[in-house]
């Protein structure tokens, strides 16, 4: 298996391999150029993938601005997908950038991302790599996997499930958790997963505004997701992901019978690594851990959702404003959620 499908089978988690099987990339040509222009050029390539995945784990925390009343709780599972915006499904190759790869025609060409169109060899820029300014092999730039082909939106998905305990005085602690587990043919590949989580009730500390019919809550979350793969077993070849993600929002919310409008503004922020480790052999050359990419955002996040709740079923979908928007659905079970300010009535058992 190439290098990238088996970084993809770790961060989209969703993508198929059909899909994932479609993108071509040697990686092993790529460090003929060198470190610095290798890293370089799999920093542009690979960008949407890690912003996305970045942009993902911020998503899905909440469905209402109301805490659970004390040791209520709620089991959700989510699935947040980022969706890559038509400006990152190509990146600018200019080959002032570069020392040891060039374009073989032109000085700049719009090149594919991963999460760009699949194209064919005649459609793609190709490179020539040097060595010692003698030209060694020329090929085809990496294409995309040319997933607005067959999937409604072009996104980056991250799958969750998450626990919520009401604690005192209209808090609620928040947890998602994902031990330790190793997966693939030979428990190649592992992945684990921690988040915490507070939301506390401010509109009781506010009179006047403590009468009227809403919730009104902070929410401050972080989460961190870690994943290693085998490159190759038997050369002690692997890499490591590691996404850190933080937001802090006021959270407001409506609701009405069995609905629920919910919506937040504020900030989120996050980074995410990638690297190789072990030694890597090229014709002419050994290297050790030869990539270290690093991604990092940050800004202003806003988002909308509406709840649907069944009894004790709720069936949620939310959308995201940032850089990469994010689209959010998820069904859970819910139990000694808040008591209702509202005098409008409310379903028995909600």
């Amino acid at each position: 298996m190439k290098i990238y499908t088996r970084i993809l089978l770790i961060i989209g988690l969703a993508v198929s391999l059909t899909n994932v099987a479609k993108a071509q990339l040697d990686f092993d040509k790529f460090l003929e150029a060198g470190l610095t222009d290798a890293n370089k050029l799999l920093q542009s390539y690979m960008e949407p993938a890690f912003q996305g995945i970045g942009y993902g784990i911020n998503a899905g925390w909440y469905n209402t601005a109301r805490p659970h009343r004390t040791l209520g709780f709620d089991l959700n599972v989510t699935v947040n997908a980022a969706i890559v915006p038509s400006s990152a499904e190509f990146f600018t190759f200019n080959n002032a950038d570069y020392t040891n790869v060039k374009l073989s025609n032109g000085s700049t060409a719009q090149t594919p991302t991963l999460f760009g169109p699949n194209l064919g060899a005649d459609d793609l820029p190709e490179l020539t790599f040097l060595e010692n300014g003698k030209e060694t092999i020329r090929i085809s730039a990496p294409t995309g996997l040319g997933l607005e082909e067959e999937l409604p939106v072009n996104a980056v998905p991250s799958p969750m499930i998450q626990l919520g305990v009401g604690l005192i005085k209209g808090t609620d602690l928040k947890i998602r958790y994902t031990p330790d587990m190793s997966f693939g043919d030979e428990e190649e590949a592992s992945v684990k997963l921690f988040g915490i989580g507070v939301m506390h009730d401010i509109k009781q500390y506010i009179p006047v505004v403590n009468k009227l019919p809403f919730d009104l809550s902070l929410f401050a979350g972080f989460t961190n997701l870690k994943t290693s793969f085998a490159i190759d077993t038997d050369l002690n070849q692997f890499a490591e992901l590691e996404t850190k993600g933080t937001v802090v929002q006021a959270l407001v919310s409506k609701k009405l019978l069995m609905f629920t409008v919910y919506g937040g503004l504020g900030y989120a922020k996050s980074t995410t690594t990638f690297g190789l480790k072990g030694v890597y052999t090229t014709e002419t050359n050994s290297y050790t851990d030869p990539i270290d990419l690093s991604y990092d955002n940050s800004g202003i996040k806003a988002n909308v959702g509406l709840r649907v709740r069944l009894l004790f079923l709720n069936v949620f979908g939310e959308y995201s404003f940032q850089e990469y928007n994010t689209a959010t659905v998820g069904i859970g079970f819910s139990f000694r959620e808040g008591k209702s300010k509202s005098n409008i009535p409310i379903v028995p058992g909600v």
